[in-house]
């Protein structure tokens, strides 16, 4: 008897355990990397030279590769200032390994090699595995499913020769027409993107690689791109920390090692007119380091960014980041007059060289501690198969599952009954993996509307008319938002409205805002990005095939909000 109550307490406690294993403090704090990496710091350190030194902290990007006048440039950078890391860009695995293998062999000290891949080396990379953008995960009731997409990305990164991964993006989403951030984010719920930013970035520093947080103080509630202009934040330091700061202090309690400063004004943090946070010591100084205590790597956003030319020139901009405490600069435009200004800077005493000295021996531990943790494959032969192993792709397949949301469900329409009753299916977008499914079931007839002229569409929907019971799919954004269509898009909503008719959505749920779905469907099934995999995750849904546990990331309407979503279990 006593045995038997040993197992079941096991069985029930055991996954509690292993989940709280998987999800609790398990990578090294930065306090402990600093200790592990100083010795080698302060020798690598005492052999640079001042100009060798001032180069650590700033990274170049390594953009076209193919283009032989810009890779040999790059090449003379690496081997001429030394810089202490590059940002790779848009080219093949192949090709990046090549690239890494190449830079490494010439550079003085080993070379920190980052990529901004949020969702994965896809974000950079083609004939690599596409995992979810956050939006999506944000649906994600499972945070241990977000801690392995971040060990399974970290081991990709490993195979490749990347250390550092310019994520998770920590912005609350909390505008619906911000142009730079959107499905990027988690979604509008502080805690829920502090859940899953913090469970993605745990499995990327379990896998060795670091994480960078971006973009603090948070650009969530914006409606301008610091690509193209400076943002500004107009909100008071009480609705900073209970909204903006929320996944950064979880992430810095939790022990992430690098946080990126944004390109965006905040004049509750910083009095000077138009200055960015990302060039503002009270922000990055006061309030990141002193108030928040993050002692990581802060790395600034790319300066090559509108944003941030907004202080100065090529160079100028480097050593003001510096000045402001950033510890690395991203994407240096002109390293040797960076280097110069900095120098400069020393002389004028905007900066002292004890606080380069800082900089550099902090990011030199990290280098060490990074550089370790190697496990690349040499052969580019087997490189691609093992970017897309079993592994991946199944993982990727259960977080689109996970993600699949079901906010209207009257009568139970959903899972479709498969009997004799005969329905139509209209189509928006290309979603040919859905159609595959749809064609499957008998009594069905389909009918793509994106491409039909308007004597075409009204005829396709007088022949819907017909048909008691109508599935809309939706997989196009630009239709859905496009006011040129909005004439049609009536139509076809008052076709839903008079009949049996499901909703299924793939794409950015705040296009939905104006469309009084419960006035008009009985049944809508979400997911949050076009894709061959979140297509045939929706079928399977629809068919009662899979579970349904996905919540709304963000908010449709005052009725459904963030966190709203039905269950379904087969």
């Amino acid at each position: 008897m006593f045995k038997r109550l040993c197992i079941l307490l096991i069985l029930i406690f055991l996954p509690k355990i292993m989940f709280f294993q998987t999800t609790s403090k398990k990578t090294s704090y930065p306090n402990d990397i600093y200790e592990i990496g100083k010795s080698w710091a302060d020798s690598v350190y005492n052999s640079l030279s001042e100009d060798e030194r001032i180069a650590q902290l700033f990274w170049i990007a390594i953009e076209n590769p193919e283009n032989k006048t810009l890779f040999e440039r790059n090449k003379n950078l690496i081997e001429k200032y030394k810089p202490g890391g590059i940002l790779l860009f848009r080219m093949t695995p192949q090709k990046a390994r090549e690239v890494i293998d190449e830079f490494q062999s010439i550079s003085k000290t080993p070379l920190v090699v980052s990529i901004d891949g949020e969702n994965g080396l896809a974000m950079r990379f083609p004939d690599v595995v596409e995992f979810p953008r956050a939006m999506t995960l944000g649906a994600i009731n499972d945070e241990n499913l977000i801690f392995k997409l971040g060990l399974e990305i970290a081991k990709q990164c490993k195979l490749i020769g990347i250390h550092v991964n310019m994520a998770p993006v920590a912005d609350v989403n909390s505008n619906p027409k911000n142009p730079v951030i959107g499905i990027r984010s988690y979604g509008e719920k502080p805690q829920n993107v502090a859940y899953k930013s913090t469970s993605y970035m745990h499995g990327l520093q379990k896998g060795g690689i670091m994480a960078v947080a971006k973009h603090f103080p948070g650009h969530g509630d914006t409606d301008t791109d610091s690509h193209k202009t400076l943002p500004i934040i107009n909100h008071d330091r009480e609705r900073l920390d209970t909204v903006e700061f929320v996944p950064f202090k979880s992430l810095i309690d939790a022990g992430i090692w690098g946080i990126m400063s944004a390109h965006l004004h905040v004049p509750a943090l910083e009095d000077t007119k138009n200055a960015p946070a990302s060039f503002s010591s009270a922000v990055l100084k006061n309030i990141l380091r002193n108030d928040l205590n993050f002692n990581g790597l802060v790395i600034s956003d790319a300066v090559n960014m509108k944003g941030a030319k907004t202080v100065g020139k090529p160079g100028e901009i480097d050593a003001l980041a510096l000045i402001a405490g950033n510890d690395i600069v991203l994407f240096t435009e002109n390293l040797p007059e960076a280097i110069k200004q900095v120098k400069e800077m020393v002389k004028a005493n905007k900066i002292t060289f004890q606080e380069i000295e800082d900089k550099c021996k902090r990011s030199l531990a990290f280098k060490y501690y990074l550089t370790q943790q190697s496990n690349i494959e040499t052969d580019n032969n087997k490189l691609i198969e093992k970017l897309n192993s079993e592994e991946a792709k199944n993982l990727n397949r259960l977080l689109n599952e996970s993600a699949i949301t079901l906010i209207v469900n009257k009568n139970n329409i959903i899972p479709l009954k498969q009997n004799n009753e005969k329905f139509a299916c209209l189509i928006i977008g290309e979603a040919s993996d859905f159609e595959i499914g749809i064609k499957q079931l008998p009594n069905n007839e389909l009918f793509n509307l994106s491409a039909k002229n308007d004597t075409i569409f009204q005829s396709t929907l007088k022949l819907a008319t017909k048909y008691e019971k109508i599935i809309v799919m939706v997989a196009d954004d630009k239709w859905s938002r496009n006011t040129s269509n909005s004439s049609k898009m009536k139509q076809l909503l008052e076709l839903a409205k008079n009949k049996q008719s499901i909703l299924i959505y793939t794409g950015n749920v705040y296009n939905l805002t104006d469309w009084k779905i419960d006035e008009i469907f009985d049944g809508v099934l979400i997911n949050y990005q076009k894709s061959q995999i979140s297509q045939k995750s929706l079928y399977n849904a629809l068919t009662g095939k899979n579970s349904i546990s996905g919540r709304l990331p963000v908010s449709i309407n005052e009725k459904y909000k963030a966190g709203y979503g039905l269950d379904y279990k087969p």
